[in-house]
């Protein structure tokens, strides 16, 4: 089945790249995306570790989104390629998985302390790192996941297009659940491309029963931030959001990846081996920008997330409370077992939905 997709796709950049080289692409609707990230204490730059450095006063926020324009021709070009094995296609996530990024473009980002300039680079993505005060992280907070969240806006130099984003804050110490979205809590079938891609562009989004029930559970018991973690491209952001709201999860920070349709690494963008770098580096993120934060780590035994999990356990293993995998069965799997073997027994367990994890986790 990949292999007649991948010759669609192929079909599909040769047709994109005439389109662009004989200029038939018009000028077309323009939007500001902007994901949910995430903001850390500011720590002593002058001390190797964040756990041995002095925390400040201030914070270091993230910033990120994505400047697209909307392309008709590439959108109906993706969605003939797709009903050869996808019904009933959704247009509004085609025609943001297919937009093209505006690149190098000048945007400003105010609604806090003071306007900022920033550009998008060569993917037409924003992002943008700065520094708030405590005080003025503390002026600017508003409710919204259990550490609170600051809000601001980026918009075109004209103001023509403005979009509002949410940055939520990390303090050093306190709980975080981290948590894979594809197969741990959304049903995608990752292990099946006809599931993948009917999963993704077709149907109303599915979640994985009892999942969203026990994080809000997490969420009020553990008083715990919340930061989903996932291989899905950003393009699909406002969908994920649709389908959290309606599930009612937890608010968080999301963390993804970009999919351009010209890149070389295309026919490895949804293989486990093409996102270990970016997961682990963000775990790495988190416990190295934070003091003495202990996490909860979910994820599921379809891809690289047991693998991802115990290296990260490795290194940070006081610090990590519960490393839950969900499976496609209640019983140990034997590549757990191997994967897990440096990791007591009672620091780890398994789940085929929400109602197989504890309500204490400890």
């Amino acid at each position: 089945m990949w292999k007649s997709f991948h010759i669609w796709i192929y079909l599909f950049i040769l047709v994109e790249k005439c389109l662009l080289t004989s200029q038939l692409v018009q000028s077309n609707r323009q939007e500001l995306m902007l994901v949910p990230s995430v903001a850390f204490r500011h720590h002593s730059e002058s001390m190797e570790l964040t756990a041995l450095a002095h925390p400040t006063d201030d914070w270091i926020l993230y910033a990120q989104g994505w400047f697209l324009e909307v392309n008709p021709i590439r959108a109906r070009l993706a969605t003939t390629i797709l009903l050869t094995t996808v019904g009933d296609v959704d247009q509004d996530r085609i025609a943001y998985f297919t937009g093209s990024g505006k690149e190098h473009r000048a945007l400003c980002i105010d609604g806090l302390k003071n306007e900022m300039c920033t550009y998008t680079d060569s993917h037409g993505l924003i992002q943008k790192q700065f520094k708030l005060s405590n005080d003025d992280i503390q002026l600017f907070r508003v409710s919204g996941g259990t550490g609170g969240k600051v809000e601001y806006s980026v918009s075109t130099v004209d103001k023509n297009i403005q979009k509002k984003g949410e940055i939520f804050l990390c303090d050093d110490n306190g709980i975080s659940v981290i948590s894979d979205i594809d197969d741990t809590i959304k049903i995608t079938g990752v292990t099946s491309a006809r599931a993948v891609l009917r999963n993704t562009f077709s149907g109303q989004y599915k979640a994985v029963p009892g999942m969203a029930e026990r994080y809000r559970h997490y969420e009020s018991t553990y008083n715990a931030t919340f930061h989903y973690l996932t291989a899905s491209p950003d393009q699909l952001y406002p969908f994920l959001r649709e389908f959290f709201e309606r599930e009612q999860f937890p608010l968080g920070s999301y963390h993804m990846r970009h999919f351009t349709w010209l890149d070389s690494n295309f026919f490895h963008f949804f293989s486990s081996k093409s996102f270990i770098r970016q997961k682990t580096n963000i775990l790495h993120m988190f416990f190295q920008q934070t003091r003495s934060r202990q996490f909860i780590l979910l994820g599921d035994i379809f891809q690289k997330d047991p693998e991802i999990y115990a290296n990260i356990y490795e290194k940070y293993s006081d610090r990590i409370l519960k490393i839950f995998i969900r499976v496609p069965k209640k019983r140990v799997v034997d590549r757990l077992e191997h994967v897990f073997q440096h990791i007591p027994k009672n620091k780890w367990d398994t789940f085929v939905n929400g109602h197989d994890l504890p309500e204490n986790i400890f």
